[in-house]
């Protein structure tokens, strides 16, 4: 599991009916590739995937609104702008790239700033790992449970 198996809640938006779930991580909005195929009546295979470069895909566990977790591929929005463009070309996919550029991805920034005590999501590489991390009133925390597999591995 990448890049930690924290559970991560997503902020719901909805258009045409459809879901689309997104969320910040590390200032940097992501949304879920599932919900994007729908929006786009498109498929997100591997071969879609595979064309988007390694820092523009990610999986991670969301909580669903029912309270349960699940795995989830998340799409960087350079990687949604990418798809948008490349792979989901159709004239009605533009006014999809304005509502996420001027409503989805400054309403998740808007509700992130508006609370700046809140703790952020980071992920740093330790050991050639990634590791999630809590960024706090100008702290880091983490899980001991991750520091300890860490040392572990680096002996």
């Amino acid at each position: 599991m990448s890049p930690s198996d924290s559970v991560l809640t997503p902020s719901l938006f909805l258009r045409h009916h459809r879901q689309l779930r997104a969320l910040l991580i590390e200032r940097q909005a992501w949304f879920v590739a599932r919900d994007l195929a729908r929006l786009t009546n498109s498929h997100v295979t591997e071969r879609v995937i595979h064309r988007l470069d390694p820092d523009q895909h990610r999986k991670a566990l969301l909580r669903t609104y029912h309270g349960q977790t699940e795995e989830e591929l998340l799409i960087s929005e350079s990687g949604v702008y990418a798809l948008l463009a490349v792979n989901f070309y159709p004239p009605e996919n533009r006014s999809l790239r304005q509502w996420l550029s001027n409503e989805v991805v400054p309403l998740l920034r808007d509700a992130q700033e508006q609370n700046p005590y809140l703790p952020r999501r980071r992920i740093s590489q330790a050991l050639g790992r990634e590791m999630g991390l809590l960024d706090w009133q100008g702290s880091l925390w983490g899980r001991l449970g991750d520091a300890v597999r860490m040392m572990e591995m680096a002996e």
